[in-house]
This record gives structure tokens, sequence and C-alpha cells, in this order.
């Protein structure tokens, strides 16, 4: 029988690894929502999130997902 709190770690690592990799944008400003911004010399409006953010929200969302799937496997297999 597959422990249920095992599913439920695998259920989670792969959604937010599918959100991590889907959106990494809306990851980052979730993140830093509510937080003042370093510099008011952007243009009105524009809100940014670097490369770079974006590529490591990326890496995690890979590790969450491997991290899920083990998981999964583990309690099913």
């Amino acid at each position: 029988m597959a422990d249920v709190r095992t599913l439920l770690a695998a259920a989670l690592g792969l959604l937010l690894g599918a959100v991590c990799l889907v959106a990494p944008g809306a990851v980052v400003r979730v993140q830093l929502a509510g937080r003042r911004p370093t510099g008011r010399d952007g243009e009105y409006g524009t809100d940014e999130v670097p490369e770079r953010w974006r590529h490591l929200v990326r890496l995690l969302g890979v590790g969450f997902v491997v991290a899920g799937g083990y998981f999964g496997y583990v309690a099913l297999g």
C-alpha cells in the first residue's frame, strides 16, 4: 500500500515543478511581491524579470519534477 504522505509529496513536487517550468517569470514576480523597487529609472509599467532568475527558477522546477517523480516511484514501485 502506498503511503499517502509520499504520494502527496510526489504530487506537490510534480505540480510545483510544472509551474516553475511553465511560468518562471510569474513565480519570480510572486516571490518579490510587496518589495520596494531598487530604482525608479525604469519605464512606467515595465516589470521585466532578469533572464538569470528565470533560468534559476527553471532549474529549480526540474529539480522539483525529478524529486516528485522519485517520490512517486518510491510510493508506487
